[in-house]
């Protein structure tokens, strides 16, 4: 640890000249950041320029703390969508691209599906579709004698699988090329024929297991119907004839469901089989990101930042749920994304102190700056309820989050209406 802070003394020399409220004065310490982390995840990349590449979504505390079996070759959809985009955003257009082709070998080689969804994980490193298709991740396991794929990974959640099109869509911006449209329009459309709930307006939080007969997930999360929002409506600005812009007002239908107008905030989601509110727990990523991917909640973002300070803020950043037992890095990057978005540079400014102060050797952000950080869910709909947590290890998502909010970069819009902020 003492070594860990000497470092962050030597970025905070570098990045806000040691000066309090650096962050707020200009861009240079912003893009000074951004540029060091974005030198991180290329860091992680390895093989052949031109090949398609998967990031591991964790990587090791240190040497002498080998990562879980389950951890060890897993490439998360989410985080690689985030890192196309933090990527992008970097100009760092060859890196990004690497990445976003190896989603569309995703799409194209599966080696079951070919109905356009995408998994919510694969192998990481430099991919080679075999004849088997993209690989997914697994380990063997000498207590069962046998192969193992984690039920979670090996699913398709609406959520992860939404950002997998935001990603593509991204790419499209940065190059033209229609592959990356047409496949996200092949991801987009998977959501909703699959996805979506045929009696009230909504879609389903996905599939969690292997083929053949994965089990179909009934609750609704705010987070996902946030994303598959976005993506739509993104498609929908390429495609105003389609059927892009009613299938968005399916997910915003859901959306509005979810809002409490008493306490000013989000609820998490829906419970199984229904759209009545799950009250049990709450989650950070459900309250921000609405507020900078719907123009018409910006006249909310007073009450929803008030009420999400109160419930989710803790010293130097924010939790993920509202037990605040740790900061979320990934969910702090959030809120000074939506902060700096809001003309709120004050308040962003000790958030950026905060993501400063915990990067990693390895040039990446941890997950959380505890041991262990609760969320308060469930991997999968038959483990232990509250089982889902972060842990502190360097990671893709949380790095790419605070690029994005470095560069002040809105990942559920286009380059065109960065400058068009709702809030």
């Amino acid at each position: 640890m003492i070594a860990l802070s000497r470092r962050a003394l030597v970025f905070g020399a570098l990045f806000a000249g040691c000066i309090p409220g650096a962050w707020a004065a200009g861009d240079d310490a912003h893009a000074g950041l951004a540029a060091k982390l974005c030198d991180g995840l290329v860091a992680r990349m390895i093989g052949d320029p031109a090949q398609p590449f998967i990031f591991r979504s964790f990587e090791p505390f240190d040497e002498s703390s080998p990562l879980h079996p389950a951890l060890e070759n897993t490439g998360f959809t989410y985080d690689n969508a985030l890192a196309i985009m933090a990527l992008y955003a970097c100009g760092r257009k060859s890196e990004a691209k690497r990445v976003a082709d190896a989603l569309i070998l995703a799409v194209d080689t599966d080696r079951y599906y070919h109905d356009g969804r995408l998994r919510n994980a694969y192998r990481s490193g430099v991919v080679i579709a075999g004849t088997n298709g993209m690989l997914l991740p697994g380990y063997w396991s000498t207590a069962d004698n046998a192969w193992a794929e984690d039920g979670y990974q090996v699913g398709s959640a609406t959520g992860s699988t939404a950002w997998g099109a935001l990603a593509l869509l991204a790419a499209y911006d940065e190059t033209s090329d229609p592959v990356y449209r047409d496949v996200a329009r092949a991801i987009m459309a998977w959501i909703d024929r699959d996805t979506a709930d045929p009696d009230r307006p909504g879609y389903f939080g996905g599939f969690f297991g292997g083929e053949p007969t994965p089990d179909r997930m009934t609750w609704k999360s705010t987070e996902h119907n946030l994303d598959v929002y976005a993506a739509n409506r993104w498609l929908a600005s390429l495609d105003p004839g389609g059927e892009w812009k009613r299938r968005a007002e399916v997910a915003r239908s859901f959306l509005d469901a979810m809002w409490n107008q008493e306490t000013g905030h989000f609820h998490i989601g829906s419970v199984p089989g229904s759209n009545q509110p799950n009250t049990s727990t709450s989650g950070l990523d459900s309250e921000l990101w609405p507020l900078i991917a719907v123009p018409a909640y910006a006249d909310k973002a007073g009450r929803v930042l008030e009420w999400t300070e109160r419930n989710h803020g803790v010293a130097g950043g924010f939790d993920f749920n509202d037990d605040r037992d740790g900061i979320w890095l990934e969910g702090t990057a959030q809120a000074a994304l939506v902060y700096r978005l809001a003309g709120r540079d004050d308040k962003a400014g000790p958030l950026f102190d905060t993501i400063l102060a915990q990067i990693a050797p390895d040039g990446l952000i941890y997950a959380t700056d505890k041991q262990q950080l609760s969320t308060g869910l469930q991997v999968g709909p038959t483990s232990q309820p509250g089982d889902f947590k972060y842990y502190r290890l360097p990671h893709i998502g949380a790095t790419a989050w605070a690029v994005l909010a470095a560069l002040k970069h809105n990942p559920f819009v286009g380059k065109a209406a960065q400058s068009q902020l709702p809030l």
